[in-house]
């Protein structure tokens, strides 16, 4: 991220310089077109219409520095609200941020959000600004009733408005990439040279449906801990909920800390490094029945009830048939069991809501009575404005169409993630290759798996990688991801490891090689286990 006094300095400079080529604009279109001001440029964009019935309903040009949670948007920037309309029933929110011509460094970038939320992601657009991006963030379609016990994860809006569905899923996303790099190329006279997307969790599926459904809107994207099988993933978290909604001693947080205590005391050697990260927790075979009370209950050990609810997250979602719904939950995640699964009135993030309000339309439905065979295969069959339920939901994974216009996708996810398996982006990325073949594949796909960190980040193991993971500590393409895209689409570099960083109290205190899957990282057998110089990807 560049610092707001370098930013400045580097504004001052080049409006002092105008056309000298500071910075990576210029005053004109092939030095025929000459181009207003910036304040001016932003106050003519006021009421501009495209298509999808698509309004510019405020610019305003920002001089002074805006505040949004615990970030900062530095200013000057124009600051574009839109609202699109595809269909009747839609109205999808989103803003478009646009910083000086001479500060632009011709790319566009495009940003996630999480969970179900129906808010624009305005804290994951300042880092994107300060480093010269247009770039844009939408809500999903519809408004988050902060009213609800589950936050972002309520989806009352669904009810009664199944076009509102399907610009959650995915139309909301491509609508407004396709409207904001209008708006893009009207302020700055010029098209962006490249587009990105980049988003964890909900943005990474929605990064994944931007890749194989909408190939053309972005040149390289990252996706992290995709929830790209979002159909599955809802069925996931009721089948990690359940056995708290029906007794809700089978998960606690302190017995959740003391079955990760002990996985990690079991597992954490397995990588040939003790330092308190389990390396991949696939090598962990851990029974938490081991842990089970030989009487009562009691501080160091777990009820049968708790043995039973962690052995049902270890061994994933399936049909009593043994059909399987979504891959195991690893183990490492404990720490994040609770809240996720363990919250009155929202216990199971977004699968709380996800069938009594957006597919079935029954407010009463109860995920405590949730039958894995018949209801699983009544939502099935839900048909949402004329498409299956599952098609309407889940990415695919024939990303040839994105392979062939020259995009790059980078995954990334985390090891303990608790609320998207790990396993899943695994199970996309060997999709991809049977697709593929491996060679194409490693033409434009790469995959980093983070030991020890938890969804999108959070977690013992180092994590800062940039995107949602956390800011890198170094502005470069070998510790950010979003820096290795940027290489990657434009020089023809594809990232083979990146470091990721441990920080804490504002200093990096650990610093690992993140390997290009299938590698991982390995000790050399000399040295500090925090450097990741001491380490070499096999």
């Amino acid at each position: 991220m560049h610092h707001p006094a370098a930013r400045i300095a580097g504004l001052s400079c080049c409006l002092t310089l105008a056309l000298a080529g500071c910075g990576g604009g210029s005053d004109s279109v092939g030095d025929e077109t000459p181009r207003v001001s910036d304040a001016v440029a932003c106050a003519d964009l006021q009421g501009k219409s495209y298509g999808d019935n698509t309004t510019i309903t405020t610019s305003t040009y920002v001089t002074d520095d805006l505040a949004f949670g615990s970030t900062t948007a530095v200013a000057p920037f124009c600051r574009i609200e839109a609202t699109a309309r595809p269909t009747s029933d839609s109205q999808i929110a989103f803003e478009v941020w646009l910083p000086p011509l001479v500060a632009w460094n011709n790319r566009f970038q495009a940003v996630g959000s999480g969970s179900s939320a129906g808010s624009i992601a305005t804290t994951a657009m300042t880092a994107p600004l300060a480093d010269g991006y247009a770039v844009m963030a939408q809500n999903n379609g519809h408004v988050t009733d902060t009213s609800r016990p589950n936050g972002a994860a309520e989806q009352t809006w669904a009810l009664g408005h199944p076009e509102k569905i399907i610009d959650f899923a995915y139309r909301a996303q491509h609508v407004t990439t396709v409207h904001a790099k209008e708006i893009v190329s009207a302020y700055y006279n010029r098209a962006p040279a490249e587009s990105y997307f980049v988003g964890c969790s909900q943005g990474g599926h929605h990064a994944l449906m931007e890749a194989s459904r909408y190939p053309g809107d972005y040149d390289g994207i990252v996706a992290g801990a995709p929830a790209w099988e979002w159909f599955n993933l809802m069925a996931a978290e009721v089948w990690n909920s359940q056995a708290y909604l029906q007794d809700p001693t089978a998960i606690v947080a302190a017995k959740n800390t003391l079955l990760n205590t002990a996985v990690i005391a079991a597992c954490d050697a397995n990588d040939g490094v003790t330092d308190g990260v389990i390396g991949d927790p696939r090598s962990c075979t851990f029974d938490p029945a081991v842990l089970q009370c030989a009487g009562a209950d009691g501080p160091d050990c777990l009820t049968p009830a708790q043995v039973g609810a962690a052995r049902r997250i270890y061994a994933g979602a399936k049909q009593p048939g043994g059909t399987v719904i979504f891959p195991p939950y690893t183990r490492g995640s404990e720490l994040g069991w609770s809240p996720l699964y363990s919250t009155p009135n929202a216990a199971g993030g977004s699968g709380f809501d996800f069938y009594r309000y957006t597919l079935f339309q029954d407010p009463t439905f109860d995920n405590a009575n949730f039958d894995f065979a018949t209801d699983y295969d009544r939502a099935r069959n839900v048909q949402i404005a004329g498409e299956a339920a599952p098609a309407v939901f889940n990415a695919g994974s024939d990303l040839t169409a994105f392979r062939q216009r020259g995009g790059k996708l980078i995954i990334y996810h985390g090891w303990a993630d608790q609320q998207i398996t790990p396993l899943s982006s695994i199970d996309y990325y060997d999709r991809v290759v049977v697709d593929e073949g491996q060679a194409n594949a490693n033409g434009f796909l790469r995959m980093f798996m983070l030991p020890g960190v938890g969804h999108c980040s959070g977690g013992p193991g180092p994590r800062n990688i940039g995107g949602s993971s956390g800011t890198a500590p170094v502005a470069d393409a070998a510790h950010d991801v979003v820096r290795a895209l940027d290489r990657w689409v434009t020089q023809g570099v594809a990232p083979e490891s990146l470091i990721a960083s441990r920080i804490a109290n504002g200093a990096v205190t650990q610093t690992r090689p993140v390997c290009a899957w299938p590698k991982a990282a390995v000790y050399k057998g000399s040295g500090s286990t925090d450097d990741a110089a001491n380490f070499t990807c096999q």
